[in-house]
Formats: C-alpha cells, structure tokens, sequence
C-alpha cells in the first residue's frame, strides 16, 4: 500500500510564482520519500492548470510543471489527475508528456478497506445553473475544435477574456449557487460504495459528515492554492485521511 496525498485546484500559471514553488516542492518531498522506499501516490483532483489548449502552446506555457510531474511518475509514484472545469481534454498530451493516468471526472480510489470517490466538485453545485449552462457550451465540439486551430495570440486573448468574465461572474453569485448539495454528494457515493468523498472547486477547504444509509460518511473539500500554499489531504498507509496544510511548517 502507499501514502496517498490529494491536491486541487492550483491553477498553475504561465509565469512562475508562490503556487509554482509549492506545487514543485511537494513533488520533490513525494519523489523522495518514493526513493527512500516508501510508495507514494498523488492525486490531483482537477484544476492543476489554469487552462489547456493545444499541444505545442502546453508544452511551452507549463514545461516546467511537465517535467517535474515526469520525474515523479517516473521514480514509481503513480500520478492519478482527474479533468477540472479549466483543465479538460487534454487526456492524450499529458499522458504523453509525463506518464500519468488520466482519470477523466470522476475516479474510484480504494486504500485497504475504505473507498473514496474523488471529484473536481463542479458536478456538485446543482443550483449554479447558468455555470452548468456555461460548462456544456465550453466543452462542446465547437468549443474544442476552436482551441484546436485558433492561432495562439488569439487563443491566449479568448482564454484571459473567459477568465475575467468567470471572476465577474462568481462575484456575483449566491452563497446558495456556491453550495455543494449533498443530497447530490450522498447520492454518488452510495453509487459507488465509497465512505469518503473528495473534491475541489469551490475554493473552501474543509470536511462535512453526511448520512448514508450504511453510516455516516465524510466529504473533504480540498480548496485552492496561493502564494502560502494550500491544503492538501494526506492519506497515511495504517491510518485515517486529514486535511494538512503545504508547506507544513507554517
């Protein structure tokens, strides 16, 4: 068995600052502990980056993050990275470019005899209706070919004005649109057998106990990243899932 440590949304930019160092240094720590002999494995639930396009302009704007998730794959800890709502269909190119499993949306991860469902977290905020609206529309076919063949200038001026556009946006909503429903949550875990839930998006670290019918169950909600870090949760062979803060010296 190994040490699982789940991560979300980081938003890794073009230019290098504070999440880029955090996010590098925790790779280095994984890569060591692996090469000490003691297995690992990370997941990143969603949101790593903060857009994907094409294969060429990737490679250029994160090569940095690239690399460093290459050699972690590649000292043997397995690298599990599931889609988020900025970072989708790029399943084929990140595999290639570093080696690690690529999850879709929704990913099963069993440790000993417990199971957690893992999430980006969007699928859950049911009452954000012009978002899911928004999320159909970026991920249909026209959307795709779009990134695929707009010249890159253009495809960096289109992907900024989304991003302003979804900063205006998420001002203005409710702290109802921004709730997770967990009837929604409760629902897909028992779908899946699991006890834990995790997942990102809504930027709010923290836990929730929710009823399912075998007993009670506990969702973990990862939060985002900045220049101090971010929380992560640690999974320890023998022992319980909890949310710790990266850097841990803090």
């Amino acid at each position: 068995m190994a040490r699982l440590t789940f991560i979300s949304d980081l938003h890794l930019h073009t230019k290098p600052g504070g999440v880029d160092a955090h996010f590098a240094a925790l790779l280095a720590e994984l890569r060591a502990r692996q090469e000490r002999g003691e297995a690992q494995a990370l997941y990143v639930v969603g949101d790593l980056f903060s857009f994907w396009t094409d294969r060429a302009l990737v490679a250029r704007l994160y090569a940095a993050p690239l690399d460093q998730i290459s050699e972690l794959a590649r000292s043997g800890c397995r690298v599990t990275i599931l889609e988020g709502n900025r970072d989708f269909g790029f399943a084929g190119v990140l595999r290639a470019a570093t080696g690690a499993e690529l999850a879709g949306e929704e990913h099963m991860v069993v440790n000993g005899d417990e199971k957690a469902l893992l999430l980006h977290g969007d699928q859950l905020l049911t009452a954000d209706r012009r978002y899911q609206v928004f999320k159909r529309v970026v991920r249909s076919f026209p959307a795709r070919l779009a990134a695929r063949i707009l010249p890159s200038p253009l495809l960096l001026w289109a992907v900024r004005r989304l991003e302003r556009v979804s900063s205006r946006e998420k001002a203005r909503k409710t702290s109802e649109q921004m709730q997770v429903d967990d009837e929604v949550s409760v629902r897909r875990m028992q779908a899946a057998g699991a006890r834990f839930l995790i997942h990102g998006h809504t930027h709010e670290p923290g836990r929730r106990q929710v009823a399912l019918p075998a007993g009670e169950g506990t969702c973990f909600n990862l939060g985002e990243w900045n220049d101090e870090g971010g929380v992560i949760l640690d999974w320890p062979e023998g022992s319980g899932p909890r949310l710790v803060h990266w850097p841990s010296d803090r």
